[in-house]
């Protein structure tokens, strides 16, 4: 974490540039540079490219190199491990024979999960909008021992995908890890919908972030510090990392004229959210107290 100064003067620029502000931002995130703030740099940078148009923030996780550096970095490293563990514990205890992965990414929490089972599942549905993060996981599935009677990669987006389902398409379990935040609320829903006859279980993994009120100073604070705290730890990744994925969806989510690129919430409200779509909560789990925000997992039927 940086000095409470530079996390004051990067929060002042993002309350700047939420307001569309164009100069008391720049003059911000100067600032912020000079007092160490993080990602201000990043930010200056994507600024004084004229910003992110719509496609490019919702575009932020299908920019593999920066992506996947960031979850090989920083506290990432430990919070993949609790969830890969936890995984794999339910794999054993369900027990899972056919699994859908939504947003599977690289495969980074999927793979070590199929490992560390004692009794994996033997059918993969891998679903990732990204078709270079999914052929990455694909290939990474052929270099592990895993009897597998049935694997399908599906190079498309959760709601094209849950659209298309037909009655004889089921799994024993559907899980996501920090996926179903990408989706648009309305579109989420519709999509979580449509998935539930189709699912005996669904494992949610995301982020309890904090209740704040969108565009108060608190919140402006809450995401200085949450980002900065995100982009420590990176050593010769870091411009990398700032540049092309945490500065990008940080300015998709202030700029709420255009598409922000995620949706994240507390847990009660996901809660909440997985009722309404006709899902019946089992358990939450306390998984790991993750830099951005505590990281839980939740078991529906």
């Amino acid at each position: 974490m940086q000095n409470s100064a530079s996390t004051r003067r990067l929060a002042d620029a993002l309350a700047a540039i939420a307001r569309g502000e164009t100069a008391p931002a720049h003059d911000a995130l100067q600032a912020a540079v000079a007092d160490g703030a993080l990602l201000a740099q990043a930010l200056l940078d994507l600024l004084d490219e004229d910003g992110l148009d719509e496609d490019e923030a919702r575009a932020v996780y299908d920019k593999p190199a920066a992506f996947e550096a960031f979850i090989r970095g920083g506290d990432n490293v430990p919070l993949y491990e609790a969830t890969s563990d936890a995984l794999a514990r339910l794999y054993d205890t369900l027990p899972v024979n056919s699994l859908l992965d939504i947003g599977c990414g690289d495969g980074m929490a999927l793979i070590p999960a199929l490992q560390r089972a004692r009794r994996a599942p033997t059918q993969l549905d891998l679903l990732e909008p990204s078709p270079v993060l999914l052929g990455h996981a694909s290939e990474a599935l052929r270099t592990i021992n895993l009897t597998l009677d049935h694997l399908l990669a599906w190079p498309i987006s959760a709601q094209d995908f849950a659209a298309s389902l037909r009655p004889e398409q089921q799994w024993d379990l559907a899980q996501s890890t920090f996926a179903l935040q990408t989706l648009p609320p309305a579109q989420r829903k519709d999509t979580l919908q449509r998935l539930r006859p189709h699912v005996r279980q669904l494992a949610v993994v995301e982020f309890d972030v904090p209740v704040l009120e969108a565009g108060s100073a608190e919140y402006f604070d809450s995401l200085a510090e949450r980002y900065e705290r995100a982009r420590a730890g990176y050593d010769e990744n870091a411009p990398l990392v700032a540049g092309g994925f945490l500065a990008p969806m940080l300015l998709g989510q202030l700029r709420q004229a255009s598409q922000p690129s995620n949706w994240e919430q507390p847990i009660q409200a996901w809660l909440e959210e997985l009722r309404e779509a006709g899902y019946a909560t089992v358990r939450t789990e306390a998984l790991y107290d993750y830099s951005w925000s505590p990281a839980v997992l939740m078991l529906f039927e």
